[in-house]
């Protein structure tokens, strides 16, 4: 399967019906909730259990201690708003891995810096580059042969900025990986379920600012001629 090879809108026995894909938006207490339990799940040591029972602030600061790079943006980039949602095929093999040091290792051995260009990298060579580069290639084959089996994956936590800019994944590089290795070895593509982060746009923001302030002092220097005008 290439990425233009399939449709999301193809049936499949564990597809959610199409009504699903449409984006809900969430609470943030409920997207925190979900991270903080995932990475629980598989570093109990690393974070505080007691932390996804508490308020929102206190599952902030346990995931900030535990995933610095991938969780700062939810910190820095308010307000954010969350949905829901479940990828289509041409957002999902457009995924990008997650911003700071370690999306060096993901773009290092993708073949276009995309996760599914890290899957197509698996299927040309195998493993090896990416055990090369410090990547949990265990990780990938277990979520791989979960998937087959009929597993259902976690949300993944995607974050982007409004306007056409790239979706990055901050939680779940490997089963993104996972998914598009399946997809490859099968020709079939099992939509995968997201929480998607959609905060401003540090370039747009600036500029409509500056735009609304010209047409202000515009306004103010038309006011202004009028008046004098009048006298």
């Amino acid at each position: 399967m290439s990425r233009t090879d399939a449709s999301s809108g193809t049936s499949s026995p564990r597809s959610p019906p199409p009504e699903n894909r449409t984006p809900v938006p969430v609470p943030e207490e409920r997207v925190l909730r979900a991270w903080l339990a995932h990475e629980i799940e598989h570093d109990a040591v690393a974070i505080d259990s007691e932390a996804v029972s508490t308020n929102t602030a206190a599952m902030l600061d346990a995931l900030l201690s535990a995933k610095p790079g991938a969780a700062a943006f939810v910190w820095r980039e308010q307000p954010i708003r969350w949905y829901r949602l479940v990828l289509e095929w041409d957002q999902f093999v457009d995924l990008r891995p997650v911003d700071g040091p370690d999306d060096l290792l993901w773009r290092d051995v993708s073949t276009d810096g995309t996760l599914f260009g890290v899957a197509e990298r698996i299927s040309e060579e195998g493993f090896g580059p990416l055990e090369d580069a410090g990547i949990d290639a265990g990780a990938i084959r277990t979520y791989r042969d979960d998937l087959a089996a009929g597993a259902q994956f976690d949300p993944l936590i995607v974050r982007t900025r409004r306007g056409a800019t790239p979706w990055f994944v901050a939680d779940g590089n490997h089963r993104a990986t996972a998914a598009a290795l399946h997809a490859l070895e099968t020709d079939r593509y099992e939509p995968v379920p997201a929480y998607v982060a959609v905060t401003a746009n540090p370039v747009l923001e600036p500029i409509l600012v500056r735009i609304w302030g010209l047409l202000q002092r515009l306004a103010g220097r038309s006011i202004g001629r009028r008046g004098s005008r009048g006298l």
